[in-house]
């Protein structure tokens, strides 16, 4: 196949389900589905699998044991055979008719190792989410991307915004076998080493990649359901809950590694310093880098902080990142982390044009799933 379309999952067979769902009913055949679950019963997505049988598919049912995170996305590689390999969440939704553009990027750039496109983000309905609408871009070209332009995104967080910017990772973004099997041989002899695996990939991809081609139209979407680590990044109690339980399937506490030491941002603090780990962790053991990225990584931190709708939460994870700023490299830093509380203000929500993006209602007719709103 041209294309493996990898979806791992943890406890979550509803999403699962609707994402394989609609992955089936798409006919091409150049594609692979790689279905691994994780679930602490078996018997819930062993039952719904038991009558799938279209040869596109790969399943891999529930070890005898928990696997990390790592562990599960690692054989869903192990076993993928395609040219090309992506992994979204099971609460994501990707469009397999991809490959077509996928293609095209090919054709203008020889040579292609990473393929990045848009991408929309849903919210999973509830009876207590708010209202909130989807933007999606407009546009439709292919950019070549310079590997200068990924490393220094990557590197130095330039355009980051509370994450980095610089895209590219196996997550949500179609990565050659020919860079993984290289980062594999470069990095360790693994596919993963840092457990933010989707930014151990991305940084890794940005440090040895050739070529890089990004598309503006959107094939893919982020979903987020109630259990979604992008719900919980701003929620102190249940991403700490989330950090805990990571390192428990772990079976190590990987903030105490050699890595870590003189790098006062734990996870705890949040989805940017996870990130930032990613990065000390890269430049401890193999040093990559590029110096100066502190003023932008802090100003990412500030974004971070001033995300938060909740008051108190804002001043646990603000005075943590300045606790944190003060007492690394001297305090050098700190006057760069500058967040703002803004009180999170109900209001209709916009639908319509804005910039280069059309924003749209997420239940537009009726939809209640990614598959049926996208």
């Amino acid at each position: 196949p041209t294309l493996s379309i990898c979806v791992p999952s943890r406890n979550r067979q509803r999403y699962f389900k609707e994402t394989i769902a609609y992955l089936l009913g798409k006919t091409r055949t150049d594609v692979e589905f790689v279905l691994a679950d994780n679930s602490d019963d078996p018997s819930v997505m062993n039952d719904f699998m038991a009558d799938v049988g279209d040869a596109r598919v790969k399943y891999l049912a529930s070890a005898d044991r928990t696997l990390s995170m790592k562990e599960n996305w690692v054989r869903c590689l192990d076993v993928a055979q395609g040219e090309w390999i992506t992994v979204i969440g099971d609460d994501d939704l990707i469009d397999p008719d991809l490959v077509d553009a996928l293609q095209m990027a090919k054709a203008l750039k020889p040579g292609l190792e990473a393929f990045g496109w848009s991408h929309m983000r849903y919210g999973w309905p509830t009876e207590e989410s708010p209202p909130r609408n989807v933007r999606i871009k407009l546009a439709a070209t292919f950019h070549d991307m310079p590997r200068s332009l990924i490393f220094r995104r990557a590197y130095r967080w330039d355009d980051a915004g509370i994450t980095l910017n610089s895209g590219f990772s196996i997550y949500h973004s179609a990565i050659s076998r020919t860079l993984l099997d290289r980062v594999k041989s470069r990095f360790g002899g693994v596919y993963f080493e840092h457990p933010t695996i989707d930014y151990d990939n991305g940084l890794k991809n940005a440090a040895i990649g050739k070529s890089f081609v990004y598309c503006m139209r959107p094939f893919s979407i982020l979903g987020a359901c109630p259990e979604s680590n992008s719900v919980i990044a701003f929620d102190t109690a249940r991403f700490s809950e989330a950090v805990e339980r990571l390192k428990s399937e772990l079976g190590h506490d990987f903030e105490s590694e050699p890595w870590m030491r003189g790098f006062p941002f734990p996870s705890m603090l949040g989805m940017t310093a996870t990130i930032a780990q990613v990065h000390q962790f890269m430049q401890f053991t193999y040093k990559i880098g590029i110096e100066g990225w502190e003023p932008n990584f802090a100003r990412s931190c500030a974004a971070y902080c001033s995300r938060f709708e909740d008051k108190a939460d804002f001043d646990i994870v603000s005075k943590g990142f300045r606790d944190a700023f003060a007492s690394w490299k001297r305090g050098a830093f700190l006057k760069h982390f500058q967040p703002t509380f803004t009180r999170h203000v109900n209001a209709e929500i916009y639908t319509g044009i804005i910039e280069d993006s059309l924003c749209v209602d997420c239940t537009i007719g009726a939809a209640a799933t990614p598959a049926e709103f996208y």
